[in-house]
């Protein structure tokens, strides 16, 4: 071999020998830290007791149908307003109805949610209740007075509400109505509260 490739292989052979050395014996200090997170979501549950409220027969005109029902909040958020949306379908057995509709002559009287005290009397028929969607749970300006509790239904909690319903008698002869059918479906909208800062 000749003197330079004997020398050359000597050069690599000792930086080789020196980087393994070095490699061998570098050492640092090291730890590790670790977080968790669990999000667990509320829950938003409104029930209706009971879940049928009026199942009448034989009406007449100038009936009164008064009932008392409870929107209750079994979930774990508070719910800030229960919209009511009404939807309403009549069967009639004449065919001779004319341009009367039973659902104008129905009318429902929301008297007093009892919690709220909340005297304001919402009087609609259910041809003008299905196209509305008032707030059932809302406190009045008289409840605000009388102190009443506040707007909205808290976890845990129920409002206590009273509602009637009256066959509407017109002095009229209202024998186009006779063996009518109408189904009535009440759905309770309810809508947590805004999130918030945590």
């Amino acid at each position: 071999m000749n003197i330079k490739k004997t020398l050359g292989l000597g050069m690599v052979s000792a930086a080789l020998g020196l980087t393994l050395i070095g490699g061998g014996t570098f050492a640092y200090f090291s730890d590790t830290a670790s977080s968790n997170a669990v999000f667990n979501n509320g829950t938003l549950s409104l029930t209706s007791d009971p879940s049928v409220i009026v199942d009448l027969s034989n009406l007449k005109p100038g009936d009164l149908i008064t009932r008392e029902f409870k929107l209750k909040n079994d979930g774990s958020l508070d719910i800030t307003k229960v919209m009511l949306k009404t939807l309403s379908e009549v069967t009639d057995v004449k065919s001779d109805n004319g341009s009367n509709n039973l659902k104008d002559y129905l009318v429902v009287t929301f008297l007093v949610n009892n919690d709220k005290q909340q005297p304001e009397v919402l009087i609609k028929s259910l041809s003008e209740l299905e196209k509305e969607s008032p707030d059932l749970v809302a406190r009045g300006l008289i409840g605000t007075l009388l102190g009443g509790e506040k707007s909205g239904l808290k976890a845990g909690t129920a409002d206590k509400l009273t509602v009637q319903f009256a066959f509407v008698e017109n002095f009229q002869p209202q024998n186009h109505f006779q063996g009518d059918k109408l189904k009535l479906s009440w759905t309770f909208q309810a809508s947590q509260g805004a999130g918030v800062y945590k």
